[in-house]
């Protein structure tokens, strides 16, 4: 596993484009059933700036776990379901902040009210989490109040 990664510069980015996936669609829904690459994660790591470790609680999947689907080179379905979670929750972020990954990141790590003092990334690792975070960025795209 990787040491703690230095932080993003800020840039903008198109999520799928950086992680070399196609965007939600069948194509992307075959690509998780056929299990993810433990390189897409090492990139989803990377333009993060969070070590390996740390971004795998975020996704609920142990070092063990995490170990394995490094040796094997690929998630397993379940693993890669949660991979794809956290990447359109990501995506939704980044989407907000208009592509700016460190603000985007900034956000994700501040804790709110809503999520009872925690922060938005703490909150990714259920799928009901997810849900919670997504909506809550709708809401603010929308400019509805929270």
């Amino acid at each position: 596993m990787s040491a703690r990664k230095r932080p993003v510069e800020s840039m903008k980015t198109d999520m799928w484009v950086t992680v070399n996936l196609p965007s939600p669609g069948i194509e992307l829904h075959d690509v998780v059933r056929r299990r993810m690459p433990f390189t897409l994660f090492q990139s989803l790591a990377e333009m993060w700036g969070m070590a390996e470790g740390i971004l795998s609680e975020h996704m609920a999947i142990s070092y063990e776990r995490l170990s394995k689907a490094m040796t094997a080179g690929f998630f397993s379905v379940w693993e890669s379901r949660r991979l794809y979670g956290l990447i359109v929750a990501l995506q939704a972020c980044c989407e907000l902040f208009e592509g700016d990954v460190q603000a985007a990141m900034s956000f994700l790590q501040s804790p709110l009210r809503c999520f009872d003092s925690k922060t938005p990334l703490e909150t990714l690792v259920t799928e009901e989490g997810r849900s919670a975070v997504i909506d809550l960025i709708g809401r603010l795209e929308h400019g509805i109040p929270t």
